[in-house]
């Protein structure tokens, strides 16, 4: 044996140990149970440091849902009145030139605009997600912490039950409920008057009201006041019941019946019906039916209008109102309907739904008119084309939070189409360009004016001078100069100038007075 087989043994040995450990451990590992995979860790969105952040960022996002296909959220707190800053300025520019606007100028146009609850809302976000089945749930919030007012106030108060719901037959192609509180935006608007005019324009606002009333029977404030709770409409759309318009190549069009129903104003409306000469009364039970007196040419289309207590109804005809109220199949207790509802909430102050039914028989009015013309049949083409083509209803419902309003719907679409519709015509940017718009309008149209009107002075002045040279004289008048046989056949007033006024004395110029006070001249001075 070698001096150095020691030393291999030595490694021999040890690679056999190192074998064996491995072995060994390779054994423990594959009879042990498999290790838990770590739970995901919550998802953590950064934001901006606290003294950066939006104060009404976090009661908005609650309402919200984050991760969608779209998020999106502006604080609007202050805005409007920096709005109205702008407008204010913009007023006292204008009223330099236009003394009538004088009075607007010095408004106090922070609180009219809390009046009007245009300072409620702080602010607004909205949010879409699809299910993974082509629907989108979509939320839109308006942040509106505190009392309400004005406008914001009339959206209604506490949410609760759709109480008409019951009335929509399970065959409905729409059905559109919502609650509103009329006599408190009238209260708004009426406070308003009186703190840009004074009380006595307010008075006189009332009274106006009154009088319209009078002449039509109908108390208009005794209406304002009843409209305090829900009003609803229920329609269906059947083209196997076409309707075609009684005039000459009228097109046919599917069946149509729809049903009003509003609370709170049947007892003041009824006064005024009772009077209509050509309604006619028949009572069936506790109903007071007011119809026509004769048969319309329109089929099923026999309009009725109907009260019942407080509540009046106005229908295309008497068995669709009949068939509503008796509620044997109806619109709850459709699958189709409390399926979509599910995925919205069941109560609210307001609900829209439209059934996929109501597409579905619009399309059919082409072939319900094979004759038509072939541009008219482009036009159908491309309206029906933009119809949504969908297997489910689509449903929205508005809710009076605490602290907002709060919009969820279900539809085949998120809101992306929406923010750019807004974004483009929403009032504040179409109320800028026409701020920005007005003034530069004004100018030019003076400008044509004031040219119109110096071009007619300046025939006049020729008329004359021709006049005086025939007659021998220094003097004359209008209807010397202007007539079928004179030297002007016809003179056009462009901005309400009377040229009958007119001083014609040779060697004077020519002056007209418009009635906004501009004096036009001619020739023009320094000439």
């Amino acid at each position: 044996m070698s001096p150095r087989t020691p030393s291999i043994l030595r490694l021999l040995a040890l690679l056999a140990t190192a074998a064996a450990g491995a072995a060994l451990s390779s054994c423990s590992k594959n009879d042990a149970p498999p290790a838990k995979p770590e739970a995901p860790k919550p998802l953590a969105i950064d934001v901006v440091k606290e003294q950066e952040r939006s104060k009404n960022f976090v009661a908005v996002s609650r309402q919200l849902e984050l991760g969608g296909t779209l998020y999106g959220y502006v604080d609007v707190d202050g805005d409007v009145l920096k709005m109205l800053g702008g407008v204010k300025g913009l007023l006292e520019q204008m009223a330099k030139t236009q003394p009538q606007l004088t009075p607007f100028v010095n408004q106090d146009y922070a609180t009219i605009a809390g009046m009007l609850g245009l300072t409620d809302i702080k602010a607004v976000g909205l949010s879409s997600v699809p299910d993974g089945t082509g629907f989108f749930r979509n939320r839109m919030f308006f942040y509106a912490p505190g009392e309400r007012h004005g406008f914001v106030a009339g959206l209604g108060g506490k949410p609760g039950p759709f109480t008409h719901v019951k009335l929509a037959p399970a065959d409905a192609a729409f059905f559109v409920e919502s609650e509103v509180d009329l006599p408190v935006v009238y209260k708004a608007v009426k406070d308003t008057i009186a703190k840009v005019a004074g009380e006595p324009a307010s008075s006189l606002f009332e009274a106006g009201l009154k009088q319209a009333g009078d002449r039509a029977a109908l108390s208009v404030l005794d209406l304002i006041y009843g409209l305090k709770g829900h009003m609803s409409i229920v329609g269906r759309v059947d083209s196997s019941k076409p309707l075609r318009l009684p005039a000459p190549n009228a097109p046919v069009i599917p069946g149509i019946s729809l049903l009003i129903t509003i609370d709170g104003v049947a007892p003041v409306v009824e006064t005024s019906l009772a009077q209509a000469k050509v309604l006619k009364r028949t009572d069936d039970g506790t109903l007071h039916i007011y119809g026509l007196g004769q048969q319309l040419p329109f089929g099923d289309l026999q309009p009725v209008v109907v009260a019942d207590g407080n509540t009046l109804y106005v229908a295309t005809s008497l068995p669709f109102l009949k068939e509503c109220r008796a509620g044997q199949k109806p619109l709850a207790q459709d699958p189709a309907f409390q399926k979509a509802l599910a995925a919205v909430g069941t109560e609210g102050n307001g609900v829209a739904y439209v059934s996929p039914r109501f597409f579905d028989e619009i399309r059919k009015f082409e072939s319900l008119n094979p004759n038509l013309p072939a541009e008219t049949k482009t036009i159908v083409n491309l309206i029906t084309s933009k119809l949504p083509k969908t297997d489910r209803p689509m449903v929205s419902i508005r809710t009076n939070l605490p602290d907002g309003i709060l919009i969820r719907s279900y539809w085949d679409r998120s809101l992306k189409q929406e923010v750019a519709m807004v974004s483009v015509y929403n009032p504040l940017t179409v109320g800028l360009l026409a701020a920005m718009a007005i003034p530069a309008f004004q100018k030019v149209r003076t400008a044509s004016q004031e040219k119109a009107i110096i071009n007619n002075l300046r025939q006049l002045s020729a008329a004359a001078d021709q006049y005086y040279l025939e007659n021998g004289t220094k003097a004359a008048n209008f209807n010397d100069l202007v007539g079928p046989n004179r030297y002007i056949k016809a003179l056009v007033p462009v901005a309400g100038e009377n040229y009958r006024q007119l001083r014609f004395i040779q060697g004077q110029p020519l002056r007209v007075r418009l009635p906004d006070g501009r004096m036009i001249q001619y020739p023009p001075a320094g000439m």
